[in-house]
């Protein structure tokens, strides 16, 4: 395939955020240019979506 993501396994979630504001800031954290604010969060919070993981 001709991207990261392998299209047999990839999945596309569309998402209804409730709260604009608080989506904008956490798409801020982690995709903005604040590399320390996204690690502090990663060391604080990172454990709560271990389960989630997708290192396969």
């Amino acid at each position: 395939w001709m991207t990261t993501m392998n299209p047999a396994t990839r999945r596309l979630i569309k998402v209804m955020p409730e709260d604009m504001e608080r989506t904008m800031q956490i798409f801020d954290l982690l995709l903005g240019d604040n590399l320390q604010g996204r690690k502090e969060h990663i060391a604080e919070n990172g454990y709560k979506y271990l389960d989630q993981l997708d290192v396969s």
